[in-house]
C-alpha cells in the first residue's frame, strides 16, 4: 500500500475514532445523567408535593374561617385599581400577587400558565446559576464525562499515531544508514562493481519506489566506476604500447643502434598515427556528446541506404565469415536526417561484426513501422540490456583483444542520442546463446 494512503486512512481512522468516541459518550452520558436527574427531581418533588398538599389544605380552612376576602385578594384589587385595571408583569412582585390572586380563586396551575405565560429560559438560566441546583450538578456531570473521554480517546489515538508514525518511518532511517555507507563505498571504491544493496519489504510505496531508485542509481553508479576503471586501464595499456614503441625508436636512434632510414621513420609514424587515432576516437565522442543534436531532415529511401552500407563492409564480412540481408519492404521513404542515419547503421553493423562471432547472419527486416537489426550470434546476458547504451560500456564478451578490434564502448550510446533526437523508440532483446535484437521503431 502507498505511504500516502497510509497517511490517509491512519488520519480518517482517527477522526472517525473521535467522532464515534463522541458521539457514544454524548448518548451514555446524556441519558444516564438525564434519568438521574429526573429521578432527583421527582423524588424532590414528590416531598415538596405532600408539603404544599398539607400547606393548602390548612389554608384552605384558615381561608374559610378567617375571611371571605384573604390578604392576597386585597393586594390584587389594590394593584388593579393603582394601574388603571391594568396590572403590568414586567414585575417579580406583582406577577406574585396575580399568582396568589388567582390560587385564591381556586384556579389549577395549567389554567393559571395560560394568564401568566412562564418564562422557561430564565428559569433554566436560573437553574444552572445555582451550583447546587439537579439542572447545574447535571451539566457539570455531562460535561466532565466527555471531557474525560475525549482526553483518554486522544490519548489513544496519539498513542495509535506514534506507533505507526514510527513504524512507517523507521525504513527511511535504514535507508539513510545504508546511503551513508554507500557514500563511503563509491569513494573508495577499487572499481569492482560490487554496490551496496538497500533491503525494503514493501517496494510498491513510495519509500520502496525511492529505495528502488537509489539502488538503480547505486548500481550505475557502481557500473560507471567499473566502466571507467575498465576503461583508464584500457587507454593506459593501448597508449603504452605506441608510447613504448616511439621511445625505444628514438632511444635506439639517439644512441646509433638503429639507423634513421625511412624503414623506421614509417614504422615511429604508424605509431604515433596508431596512437593519434585512439585519442581522436575519444575526443570525437565527447564533442558528439556535447554538442546540440541539430537535424538536417530529408526524404530519402532507409532500404538503399541499408544495402549501400552493408557492402561498404562486405570485405571485413567476408573475413569473418559473416554476412549481412535486408528483407522486409522493396522500398521505404523515411524522414531523417541521412548523414546520422548512415552513422547508425554503421554503429549496429560494427557491433555485429565485433561481438556476433564468426559464421553468424545480420537480418535487417524493414517495415514501415520498424526496422529490426536481428542477428544469429552468440547474444550475451539479458541481465546487461539496460547498460548496453552507457557510454564506455563493454559486456563481459569484450574482455579480450585490443580497443583498435572491440572498439571502446560508445557505439550504442551514440545510436541512442541519435534515435532520442529523431523521437525514435528502440528495444534491445537478447540472451546468451539466443543472438541480439536492436529494433527501432520509425
Amino acid at each position: 500500500m502507498l505511504l500516502s494512503k497510509k497517511f490517509i486512512i491512519g488520519l480518517g481512522l482517527s477522526i472517525f475514532i473521535i467522532t464515534l468516541a463522541n458521539i457514544l459518550s454524548f448518548y451514555f452520558f446524556y441519558s444516564f445523567y438525564i434519568k438521574l436527574y429526573f429521578y432527583e427531581k421527582t423524588q424532590a418533588r414528590d416531598s415538596v408535593t405532600i408539603d404544599y398538599i398539607n400547606d393548602i389544605i390548612k389554608k384552605k380552612a384558615d381561608d374559610i374561617i378567617d375571611s371571605v376576602f384573604s390578604d392576597a385578594q386585597i393586594e390584587f384589587f389594590e394593584l388593579l385599581e393603582t394601574n388603571n385595571g391594568k396590572i403590568p408583569l414586567d414585575k417579580e412582585e406583582n406577577v406574585d400577587i396575580v399568582v396568589n390572586y388567582l390560587i385564591k380563586s381556586g384556579l389549577t396551575p395549567k389554567y393559571i400558565e395560560e394568564i401568566i405565560p412562564t418564562d422557561n429560559f430564565k428559569k433554566v438560566l436560573e437553574a444552572f446559576s445555582k451550583p447546587d441546583s439537579p439542572e447545574a450538578i447535571f451539566m457539570n456531570r455531562f460535561i466532565l464525562s466527555i471531557l474525560i473521554t475525549n482526553l483518554v480517546v486522544i490519548l489513544f489515538i496519539t498513542l495509535f499515531l506514534w506507533i505507526f508514525i514510527r513504524k512507517t518511518l523507521s525504513p527511511i532511517s535504514t535507508a539513510t544508514q545504508k546511503i551513508k555507507k554507500m557514500n563511503k563505498n563509491i569513494s573508495s571504491s577499487s572499481g569492482s562493481g560490487e554496490y551496496e544493496v538497500i533491503e525494503y519489504k514493501n517496494p510498491k510505496d513510495e519509500i520502496g519506489l525511492l529505495v528502488n531508485s537509489i539502488n538503480n542509481l547505486n548500481k550505475k553508479l557502481a557500473l560507471q566506476n567499473q566502466i571507467r576503471t575498465r576503461l583508464l586501464a584500457d587507454i593506459s595499456h593501448e597508449l603504452k604500447t605506441p608510447i613504448t614503441s616511439i621511445q625505444c625508436y628514438l632511444e635506439g636512434i639517439s644512441d646509433g643502434v638503429i639507423t634513421l632510414n625511412q624503414k623506421n621513420l614509417n614504422s615511429i609514424s604508424s605509431e604515433m598515427n596508431r596512437l593519434i587515432s585512439l585519442v581522436n576516437r575519444i575526443m570525437d565522442y565527447e564533442n558528439f556528446d556535447r554538442k546540440k543534436m541539430e537535424l538536417n531532415l530529408s526524404n530519402f529511401d532507409a532500404i538503399e541506404v541499408l544495402k549501400n552500407i552493408s557492402e561498404t563492409h562486405k570485405k571485413r564480412l567476408s573475413q569473418n565469415k559473416q554476412r549481412v540481408k535486408v528483407t522486409g519492404e522493396n522500398s521505404l521513404e523515411i524522414n531523417a536526417d541521412k548523414d546520422l542515419f548512415i552513422q547508425l547503421t554503421h554503429n549496429l553493423i560494427g557491433n555485429f561484426l565485433k561481438y556476433a562471432g564468426k559464421n553468424t547472419q545480420l537480418t535487417i527486416n524493414v517495415t514501415k513501422k520498424y526496422i529490426d537489426f536481428c542477428d544469429n550470434g552468440i547474444g550475451i546476458k539479458s541481465s546487461e540490456i539496460p547498460f548496453l547504451t552507457e557510454k564506455f560500456y563493454q559486456g563481459d564478451m569484450a574482455k579480450y583483444g585490443n580497443v583498435e578490434v572491440r572498439g571502446i564502448g560508445i557505439g550504442l550510446s551514440i545510436v541512442l542520442k541519435i534515435l532520442e533526437s529523431h523521437n525514435w523508440r528502440y528495444e534491445i532483446r537478447t540472451d546468451v546463446g539466443k543472438g541480439f535484437s536492436f529494433k527501432i521503431f520509425i
